[in-house]
């Protein structure tokens, strides 16, 4: 259960787990080596000593200490690693403050401290069973008979005692804790007494382990002794045993176990909340990885070859090699290669069928919004029951119907495989049809990547529908049927899903372009390449129709490609985030159940914001925040921004104030209205929608700023009077509109 939600987690628990392992074979092949060193010497007068010391090889004292060190290294690491992977997989459902701030595992040494450690958002973004739990189990409180937070809270309390002493320098040792020692002495010298020492740190300094007066001895006499004594292996410094039961080795056992039980726990609350997760990203490249100039490439690509690549048709080149694919592509700024990365790795709990079904369902909830995504629904059919599809992506007035066909067990011979994935591609097409036809019959309830329980209008809906292939090693070159039904059905391999939404970030992007795109490749594998003949295609297409109202507004018109070449963000990350967290502010904000129909057609009327206009939106709402954060006291500050894409696309407006309150909520409000009535000189304002996203900045640290979401359908019917005042007020100051993309 930890690793399938905390990976990272996981193998900071098990190097921990492994450390110690070779901290106790060390330590028992020092032993063996004679580390231990014994004497026995008795005095004239019949007393006597039985001592021993540790004889340390050169180099082994540091190395145990290294292992000790990277031990407890890596527990820390596993507690830090579990507050981080939280906020990852629980950022796609709230917006976490102060994102440049680290987050990790708090442990304080008073209430006070504790406050002040989650005051620097170091658990922010995170489940609040989460934060709940580790006050719980901070070693500050007093035992409360709770034997199982009890040991939490020692173990606990011992890594930070160890932390602290491995900083000031303390190193590993053993301790010795005599048992039985014995004493044999040569006639006529009898045993008269022997008495043990109190255990204690044994060192490189003789330590006296037993004493011993012998009668009757002579100095002639022999005189042998067995130390009868436990040597452990042990971080002395502050360790005072409770009890002989209490040894170093089950205190570190006990640090590992506490640990390994707040995993436990922390992965357990997790399974409690529904909805989707963020992909697994152990081996997936970022943006700034998959995208670079071509010239800079490790490939080292002469200056004739890019040269031919970009005076060639389709300005298109592919490169396998060693499992790697690049696609090698020409656009206006240049040559570019784009890596495609492998699929991001399968959760290893489930088997691959269900593991594939979740990195399918996370990879669209990540890049995309998880609003959009379905989980199956499974409803009664007779006296039986049936699965609607492995999940649905609903956006507007488009929907795609997932089905994924994972490969189990070992792969066979080439030939058997492209067998099975023939077979898989036929099962899956006929699944689709089906669900199709019960999609169209009437609407379903179906919970989305938020665990909101949604009524889908599936009757009303635009379907087309994707098989997903997950294969270990997928079959080369392998020519995909035509689908003649009347749904479109794609075929894709699990890489080419997590492409596309990685290359667009946008629900609204990519089931528009799988709607596009309306058949599979020839070839399975395919996508890449032909999303990049359709984005040297949109880039090369002569603009559309502009949206008559821009002109008397002194809108500017600026034609950008539907399907940009570069992936979303790879120009101005901060830029796309900015956007990105817009969304979800949108998302997030409480509705009621009755809302949230309507609230899935504004989430998808901002998300319909073409990939290629989010640089500089996010921008212009990143300066815009500071601009009205900054200004003078006593004044109200805006700045404010339309965009429409088009005639047919809804209308949407972004602005930022210094303030909010009921006045410039209102004026807000006004804005929009005027902005959208002003669309109704040149068309019907019937089948029109503009919504309105305005940002105001707070001051009291619980968050950067407040979001505020307006939504027009419709007439706004405004008198002759608000239409004046509205007029007077805003169309003076209000900065050019954008839109108009391009797509062939």
């Amino acid at each position: 259960m930890i690793r399938e939600h905390y990976p990272r987690a996981w193998e900071h628990l098990r190097d921990a787990q492994r450390a110690k392992a070779t901290m106790a074979s060390s330590w028992n092949t020092l032993v063996q080596d004679q580390l231990v060193r014994e004497s026995v010497v008795t005095y004239p007068d019949g007393s006597g000593t039985i001592g021993a010391w540790l004889a340390w090889p050169p180099g082994t004292q540091p190395e145990l200490t290294d292992l000790f060190r990277g031990c407890i290294r890596e527990l820390w690491a596993c507690l830090d690693a579990l507050v981080v992977e939280s906020v990852e997989a629980f950022s796609v459902l709230r917006r976490p403050r102060s994102p440049e701030l680290p987050r990790f595992f708090p442990v304080a040494d008073s209430p006070a401290g504790l406050r002040e450690l989650l005051a620097e958002s170091c658990m922010d973004g995170a489940l609040r069973s989460h934060v709940a739990m580790v006050q719980d189990c901070q070693p500050f409180h007093v035992d409360d008979g709770n034997d199982v937070i009890d040991r939490i809270r020692r173990g606990l309390g011992y890594l930070v005692e160890w932390e602290a002493a491995l900083g000031a320098g303390a190193v590993m040792g053993a301790w010795a804790t005599p048992v039985e020692p014995q004493v044999h002495a040569a006639a006529p010298a009898v045993l008269e007494s022997l008495q043990t020492a109190e255990p204690g740190a044994l060192g490189e300094e003789e330590r006296v382990l037993a004493r011993y007066r012998l009668s009757s001895y002579r100095s002639e006499g022999t005189v042998a002794a067995q130390a009868g004594t436990h040597v452990d292996l042990c971080f002395t410094e502050g360790f005072i045993p409770a009890d002989g039961e209490d040894t170093f080795d089950r205190r570190l056992t006990l640090a590992i176990e506490t640990v390994a039980r707040i995993a436990v726990s922390f992965a357990h609350l997790s399974r409690q909340v529904p909805g989707s997760r963020r992909v697994l990203a152990a081996g997936h490249s970022d943006t700034a990885d998959t995208w670079i100039a071509a010239g800079r490439s490790s490939r080292h690509w002469s200056a004739e070859e890019l040269a031919a690549l970009a005076s060639s048709d389709i300005g298109l080149g592919r490169v396998q090699d060693a499992g790697t694919f690049s696609l090698v592509v020409s656009t206006p700024k240049g040559v570019y290669e784009r890596v495609v990365p492998h699929a991001t790795p399968l959760r290893h709990q489930d088997r691959r069928g269900a593991a594939a079904e979740t990195a399918v369902k996370d990879a669209a909830a990540t890049w995309g919004l998880p609003d959009f995504v379905m989980t199956p629904s499974v409803e009664r059919k007779g006296r039986g029951v049936r699965e609607i599809s492995d999940g649905l992506l609903v956006v507007g007035e488009r929907g795609v119907v997932v089905q994924i066909k994972a490969r189990e067990g070992e792969p066979g011979t080439p030939e058997r495989e492209r067998s099975w994935v023939g077979k898989q591609l036929t099962a899956a097409g006929k699944q689709i049809h089906g669900t199709v036809r019960r999609l169209k019959t009437e609407g379903v309830e179906m919970i989305n990547g938020r665990g909101r329980s949604l009524r889908i209008d599936s009757p009303a809906i635009d379907w087309v529908g994707v098989i997903i292939i997950e294969h270990p090693d997928p079959p080369q070159e392998l020519a995909v049927a035509v689908d003649s039904a009347d749904t479109p059905v794609i075929a894709l391999l699990r890489r080419d899903w997590e492409f596309l939404f990685n290359q667009l970030r946008s629900t609204y992007a990519v089931v528009g372009y799988l709607h596009r795109a309306g058949a599979s490749t020839p070839v399975l594998g395919g996508e890449p390449e032909r999303y990049y003949e359709l984005a040297a295609a949109d880039a090369a297409a002569v603009p559309g129709a502009v949206d008559p109202s821009w002109a008397r507004r002194g809108g500017q018109p600026h034609s950008v490609p539907l399907l940009p070449a570069a992936p979303a963000g790879s120009d101005d990350d901060e830029a796309h985030t900015m956007v990105r967290i817009m969304l979800e502010d949108v998302a997030t904000s409480p509705s009621g159940p009755d809302e949230r129909e309507t609230w899935q057609q504004v989430l998808a009327s901002l998300d319909s914001l073409p990939v290629g206009y989010r640089t500089d939106l996010g921008r212009f709402l990143l300066d815009a925040l500071d601009t009205v954060t900054g200004g003078e006291e006593g004044t109200t500050v805006w700045k404010m921004r339309t965009f429409i894409a088009g005639p047919e696309w809804d209308q949407l407006g972004f602005a930022a104030c210094s303030a909010l309150t009921d006045t410039t909520r209102a004026a807000f409000s006004a804005w929009l209205q005027l902005r959208h009535h002003e669309r109704g000189e040149h068309r019907d304002l019937a089948g029109l929608r503009s919504v309105g996203v305005l940002l105001t900045p707070r001051a009291d640290g619980y968050r950067e700023w407040d979001t505020t979401v307006v939504a027009i359908n419709g007439d706004p019917e405004l008198t002759e009077e608000e239409l004046r005042s509205y007029q007077a007020l805003f169309n003076a100051s209000e900065g050019p509109a954008l839109g108009n993309p391009s797509e062939r």
